[in-house]
């Protein structure tokens, strides 16, 4: 690895294989990536109000459309829930001699500095959102080079709809069984020059400009992407048909007129036959560096024997994490990464063998039934606001009846009327009591489902004492305990990452 200033990179060579292993990969993960992000992003918009799309209004032609969002206070309790309860990254001793208390210390210190350089206290609050809405939360920890040559550790939350993970992949930690996780995401030509060089950005330019067309990954790639809006400008939410064909013209990879580019960045194991050193009192190992030559591995081993603790060095076949990034099936930077797990972190609120599940998955259906009913109450309501008069047929003129009709409704309205029965006012039917019934069965299903009662939100329950209120509260946090330990579990691996950093640069 280089500390200070990187001199510009050279054009990767382009190796045709790679670039057809590396788009099978991506065309397998994006099929597989699209089932969840089809449910995740219904979920993200129901919380944020988008809970009628533009084809259900369209259809209900001016009949009441009206929504009332039971899922996010119930959200924004756990949310509430989870900052009362943050977890911090702190270190203990191990049990082997090497470990002690003051070097666990110092590490909790040094942990807390890239806390606080990289406002780890708000990324968690993004992330553990995130996984609530949608199943998925991702931290990516790399160095940083900006504000210091040698590089600082900062942690940033990113988006798990632009994160697509090994669909053959079924652990917890994506270190043990994903064979790769990638990244697509939208840049300029300046941010290319500035991370990769200006011959790699020069390479690139063509394709922004219109000049070249760009190939896609693969004739059958799923290109576009599913997502909810994420940006202050609403534009996924935005985009006319005129716009959506507009845009279309210039391919999912490439904006020719935003001279921008999409990129897939693709962390993936390779094993290779590399030197390991092995400590034979413990049986601990370590890959020793590529460019260690025979002399400086001897003195390593003479160090060892001096101290009384014998190693050995020997070839293994190991397992290593290669970094490539492609914009369609042009290699931008090819290398292997300078860590030795991937930079991604997952939170999975609810997780089995790679299923993943957010909280508000089983809450949409609850939510429609509402506003279905609420919405069926209003218009039954409305439409018989006005019922009409009944009147004898002598007892008014015809002018009399066509103010009757006209006007009968309005407060203040005076009739004259000649004979003995008097017009009466047609009483409109009150709300159907099944409508009230299901009403409630629908905020009880929201509370039952989702574990939270009315004592956890604040309102007044059915008990009245104030240890039957607490005992009530602690009921509706066993409820979301999985997800708490989840995260936990998160902080834990995302604790790993940065000891391995920390140790190695």
């Amino acid at each position: 690895m280089r500390f200070g200033p990187v001199p510009p990179r050279q054009i990767p060579q382009q190796d045709p294989a790679k670039v057809l292993l590396l788009a099978e990969r991506w065309q397998r993960a994006a099929w597989a990536h699209r089932n969840w992000a089809e449910r995740a992003k219904t979920c993200v918009d129901f919380f944020e109000g988008r809970q009628w799309t533009e084809k259900q209004l369209t259809e209900r032609k001016g009949r009441p459309s009206f929504k009332w969002n039971m899922i996010a206070p119930l959200v924004r309790l756990i949310m509430g829930y989870h900052g009362n309860n943050k977890t911090d990254i702190t270190f203990q001793p191990g049990s082997d001699a090497r470990s002690s208390e003051d070097v666990a210390k110092v590490l909790s210190m040094v942990e807390k500095a890239i806390a606080k350089g990289s406002a780890l206290e708000f990324v968690d609050v993004e992330v553990f959102m995130d996984g609530l809405l949608s199943g998925r939360g991702f931290y990516d920890t790399r160095l940083d080079f900006e504000d210091n040559d040698l590089g600082e550790i900062k942690t940033k939350a990113i988006d798990p709809f632009s994160t697509y993970i090994d669909p053959d992949a079924d652990t917890y930690d994506l270190n043990e069984t994903a064979s790769y996780i990638q990244q697509a995401r939208w840049t300029s030509i300046d941010e290319i020059e500035g991370a990769l060089g200006k011959q790699v950005a020069e390479l690139v330019r063509p394709f922004t400009m219109g000049q070249t067309p760009l190939a896609p990954l693969s004739t059958m790639a799923v290109n576009d992407e599913i997502t909810p809006i994420r940006a202050f400008g609403e534009k996924e939410d935005m985009i006319s048909d005129w716009w959506e064909t507009f845009y279309s013209l210039s391919g999912e990879f490439v904006d020719t007129h935003r001279k921008t580019i999409r990129i897939i960045e693709t962390q993936y194991k390779v094993r290779e036959r590399r030197n390991v050193i092995i400590d034979l009192e413990t049986g601990d190992k370590k890959t020793l560096p590529e460019n260690w030559n025979r002399e400086k591995i001897e003195k390593v081993l003479f160090y060892c024997e001096q101290i009384g603790n014998p190693c050995i060095v020997q070839p293994r076949m190991v397992e290593r994490i290669h970094w490539t990034t492609m914009a369609g099936d042009v290699i931008l930077y090819d290398a292997p990464s300078m860590y030795e797990g991937y930079t991604t972190t997952g939170y999975f609120p609810y997780f089995r063998r790679g299923m993943t599940r957010g909280m508000v998955e089983d809450l949409v259906d609850p939510q429609l039934n509402k506003n279905k009913h609420r919405n069926a109450e209003i218009e039954i309501v409305s439409k018989t606001a006005n019922g009409g008069f009944k009147y004898h047929e002598s007892s008014l003129s015809p002018k009399q009846k066509l103010l009757l009709k006209k006007f009968g409704s309005q407060p203040g309205f005076n009739l004259e009327w000649k004979g003995e029965k008097e017009p009466k006012v047609i009483e409109a039917a009150g709300s159907a009591l099944k409508h009230e019934r299901l009403e409630k069965k629908d905020d009880d299903d929201m509370r039952s489902i989702s574990g939270i009662n009315e004592s956890a939100l604040g309102e007044l329950d059915r008990v009245q004492s104030g240890r039957a209120i607490e005992a009530r509260q602690r009921q509706a946090v066993m409820s979301v305990q999985t997800y708490m330990d989840n995260q936990k579990r998160s902080k834990m691996l995302l604790g790993n990452l940065h000891l391995s950093m920390v140790q190695n640069h």
